[in-house]
């Protein structure tokens, strides 16, 4: 039975496992779809010791919050989500960022993805945040596909290019 919980300092050697996992899924799916996606995706060598100390963060923030999903008591996903201040010429002063969502391939589709979004945008809305925001690579278009049918649209392109 899957079970969706806060995440605990506990919980870090697993979540970072699970995000290696993404960031596999990033050169293995996203790479040979457009090669110019290297730079921007290569990794730091010290990329797990610095996403560990995002992870502990924003699990001991008030700003942050990280989702664990379980089944049998394993970590099979996560999300990454905190508040970050808008542009500061907007009305709309702090926004909700939906940074990190992963689920292990073997128990997609069921649900689980859904499972963790739902328990973000609860935590937001206890936080008094009305919009929340998600980054999905152009290539995903599976991911793009999933997240539209959960009501995100398409608010801005960021491109860019080698000077």
């Amino acid at each position: 039975m899957i079970q969706i919980r806060k995440a605990t300092l506990k919980d870090v050697h697993a979540l970072n496992a699970l995000w290696k996992e993404l960031m596999t899924y990033h050169d293995e799916v996203l790479l040979p779809q457009n090669p110019q996606l290297r730079p921007h995706l290569q990794k730091k060598k010290n990329a797990a010791a610095v996403f560990e100390g995002f992870l502990k963060k924003n699990i001991r923030s008030k700003n942050g919050c990280v989702f664990i999903a379980e089944d049998d008591k394993v970590a099979v996903g996560y999300c990454l989500l905190y508040i970050k201040k808008n542009i500061p010429i907007f009305a709309l002063e702090k926004i909700g960022y939906l940074s990190d969502l992963f689920v292990k391939k073997k128990h997609r589709g069921q649900r689980i993805s859904s499972l963790l979004k739902d328990a973000g945008m609860a935590w937001f809305r206890e936080k008094g945040i009305t919009f929340i925001s998600i980054a999905v690579s152009a290539e995903n278009t599976h991911a793009h596909s999933v997240y539209e049918k959960w009501g995100f649209f398409d608010y801005q392109t960021e491109m860019r290019r080698r000077i």
